[in-house]
């Protein structure tokens, strides 16, 4: 347990880098059922793409008598990707579940949500001792505390702790923050990667390799995606996550346009931009890994406190699955009406979200909630004594100092006490 002795020194920084064995099972088990989930089912259903159009195109000849286009039916090679086995490769899908329902109720909960939600700071200390693997961290802990009792102080005035979204929609404090999170969402599912993956088989086939070699083209986004996911864990405390947004957008945008020249000199004849148009592919893949799949996700936690969370990913998953059905919807058009200017649109889409991106978010690396909160108030025109009545300062925040209100003893909470 902490107690009032337990001080922090004056120049030390808080130690946000302690990963434990039970951290890192914590996150692979969260991730394995939602972004592993995602990316799994994107990438199977490269495989069988020629087999379950030919499913659903008999189908529909058997039900309404009329045909549809249905292209040539490839021989793949891969173990569930055949003519016969194809169903169980999409029924896979259903193992990373489980093995997130088996795992996921043996690992701690969240500190913030025990502490801030649950109010419940025995458990949180408990929870923060396995994850960081000891004793708990003094500075984590008391920038929790320091959160709480901003959200309690808000809370006096409008007699409630948690945001609905359409309250965090017409709350002023907030717009930046909210444009910051919605342009992101939206623009991670509007800049064609995913259409890239859905379509993968077709752009290759466009760009002139030979069906036999598509399955391990195919194989190759994958390859770029996984390393990606590596650099990015590299990266993202080092360059800072404005950085690898900005610089994301800014790389898909230049390898759409090489990508959009390759297929036009293809179609005129030169030699060797097929190997081109697919490295491009490659290029693309990995330039979005690197940035907005590695940081969009973590953006609404990063800059809205706990009250506001829930409602911020929710706004956040509206925009990006509806953008996504958008693209989904479009896309085939667009490849018919722009023909080998098909990913133009999605250069405009990544030119557009580097440029408000790097206007509208402010750096959140090594930033407490605080000092991001300070930083997004200039930008919304807005300052502490603008605040609701009853929120306290935000200028009375220090981080990893502790505050007269956050003093880390074993006494129980006031509010705790009234509500008993």
């Amino acid at each position: 347990m902490l107690s009032n002795t337990d001080k922090l020194p004056e120049d030390e920084e808080p130690n946000r880098s302690s990963w434990t064995a039970t951290l890192v099972l914590t996150v692979c088990s969260a991730a394995i059922g939602g972004t592993f989930q995602y990316g799994y089912n994107i990438s199977i259903i490269n495989a069988p793409t020629s087999y379950i159009q030919t499913f659903i195109n008999d189908t529909y000849m058997e039900r309404w008598g009329v045909g549809l286009d249905t292209p040539q039916v490839i021989g793949l090679t891969e173990i569930l990707g055949g003519k016969n086995l194809w169903p169980f490769l999409l029924a896979s899908n259903a193992i990373p579940a489980v093995i997130q329902v088996l795992t996921l109720p043996w690992f701690p909960e969240s500190p913030r949500y025990l502490l801030i939600d649950k109010g419940d700071r025995q458990s949180c200390e408990r929870a923060l001792s396995r994850l960081r693997g000891g004793d708990v961290p003094i500075a984590e802990m008391q920038e929790m505390m320091q959160e709480k009792e901003q959200l309690r102080s808000s809370a006096v005035k409008s007699n409630s702790t948690a945001k609905t979204p359409w309250a965090l929609l017409k709350d002023p404090h907030l717009q930046t923050q909210l444009r910051t999170v919605m342009a992101a969402s939206s623009a991670m599912m509007l800049c064609g990667n995913d259409s890239i993956y859905f379509y993968a088989y077709y752009i290759f086939l466009a760009a002139g390799i030979s069906p036999q070699h598509i399955q391990y083209a195919t194989i190759g986004t994958g390859a770029s995606e996984f390393l990606s996911s590596i650099l990015s864990n590299y990266l993202i405390e080092r360059a800072g996550r404005r950085y690898l947004l900005i610089g994301g957008y800014s790389l898909m945008s230049c390898w759409g346009i090489v990508f959009t020249i390759a297929l036009v000199l293809q179609g005129q004849g030169v030699a060797g931009m097929a190997y081109l148009s697919m490295a491009c592919v490659f290029a693309y893949i990995l330039s979005f890994g690197l940035g907005p799949a590695g940081v969009t996700g973590i953006l609404p936690a990063e800059i809205f406190d706990q009250a506001a969370r829930p409602a911020a990913y929710m706004i956040a998953g509206s925009f990006m699955w509806v953008s996504l059905f958008l693209v989904g919807m479009v896309f085939p058009f667009i490849i018919s009406y722009f023909g080998n200017f098909c990913l133009l649109p999605f250069v405009i889409v990544c030119v557009a979200a580097a440029a408000f991106l790097g206007w509208t978010l402010t750096e959140t690396k090594g930033k407490t909630l605080t000092e991001i909160t300070l930083e997004f108030d200039k930008k919304n025109a807005v300052g502490g004594e603008n605040r609701p009545v009853g929120s306290p300062s935000l200028n009375q925040y220090h981080p990893g100092k502790t505050c007269s209100f956050t003093s880390l003893t074993d006494e129980e909470d006031p509010v705790e006490k009234s509500r008993k």
